[in-house]
């Protein structure tokens, strides 16, 4: 697991069990997005397979190797490989699994299912699926991706299933991001902190031009705020912009300056590049307006994703105005 360190432990701790024969045939794993877990499976299911690993290793030369990385492997059924582009998982799919995983194995070794995002299973797929997880033919390998509330219980019943917590491996993460990156260790933190706990979200955050726009979104914030200026230029960055996007940062600004209300610390912040911003937000509004303007711009991204056809640019220039009143009747 050379790609996401942070994956290794869970990584060396399945093909543990399957070198000690106690790996059981059917696996879930439940994790958030934005973690690797699709990785994950692919370099499990490539170590599965090789014909030539060492310890935890697989060779990546081998036939088996070769033909995972040509994404044509015949023990290993992965619906990514099958130029399949509809998202959902369904009859023919699963049928066509069923009718090949019994029988033997082409390249003489396991062979592996591999279904990803699990919920996403029609009905009549699922109940063909529970039938073969059942009893599952030996040497096959189900490893499944999925939001756990919302695969069937049967299923769930008949699946060894690993929760993916990577809370307690924040260092590892912020070595990994800061490679190869002059970058401040409180804009790593921001970085993975804003995006979900993702490190590979806040990656492509910090490689792209959206760690620019989110400076260039707080200092017209500074000024909007401090100055009552910048009105026009705040909608217009939020008109002409990935609009939820910048809602998810304000939202973020606005939790953090709660926090900073009630427990005064800094450490428990998520825009510790934004320390200052934050303090002087604190000393500007209560709790109670900081709450009221954070629940409007949270009312405000859910009415422009859910409804359709709305006037955004009329949204956007009611929420902004809110705001601005609301800063002056706190005054």
């Amino acid at each position: 697991m050379k790609n996401y360190p942070w994956l290794f432990s869970q990584y060396k701790s399945i093909l543990k069990k399957y070198i000690k024969n106690k790996l059981h045939p059917i696996i879930l794993i439940n994790s958030r997005k934005g973690l690797g877990i699709f990785q994950l499976i692919k370099n499990i299911s490539q170590w599965f397979l090789c014909l030539n690993k060492k310890n935890f290793v697989y060779c990546n030369m081998c036939t088996s190797c070769t033909l995972i990385k040509k994404k044509n492997h015949p023990d290993l059924y992965d619906k990514n490989h099958y130029k399949i582009k509809n998202k959902t998982i369904g009859i023919d799919y699963i049928r066509y699994i069923i009718k090949n995983i019994y029988k033997t194995s082409q390249q003489g070794g396991v062979k592996i299912v591999v279904i990803k995002n699990l919920q996403n299973i029609t009905k009549e797929a699922n109940n063909a699926l529970l039938k073969t997880l059942e009893e599952p033919p030996k040497d096959t390998f189900f490893l499944s991706t999925n939001n756990l509330k919302k695969i069937n219980n049967t299923t769930i019943s008949r699946s060894t299933i690993y929760y993916i917590n990577i809370y307690n491996k924040t260092n590892i993460i912020l070595s990994w991001l800061q490679k190869n990156k002059k970058i401040f260790m409180n804009d790593l933190k921001t970085a993975l902190f804003i995006n979900n706990f993702s490190p590979i979200r806040a990656n492509n955050f910090l490689n792209s031009s959206q760690i620019i726009q989110r400076k260039n979104l707080m200092n017209i914030i500074y000024t909007f705020i401090m100055y009552n200026n910048n009105i026009d230029l705040l909608f217009s960055l939020l008109y002409y912009n990935n609009t939820h996007l910048f809602i998810t940062w304000i939202c973020y600004l606005l939790l953090d300056v709660i926090k900073f209300s009630i427990f005064k610390e800094k450490d428990i912040l998520y825009n510790l590049d934004q320390y200052h911003l934050i303090k002087k937000l604190s000393k500007k509004s209560s709790v109670q307006y900081s709450y009221k303007i954070l629940i409007s711009w949270i009312k405000c991204q859910y009415i422009l994703k859910t409804i359709p056809y709305i006037d955004k640019k009329l949204i956007l220039i009611e929420q902004t105005l809110f705001w601005n009143n609301l800063l002056k009747s706190k005054k």
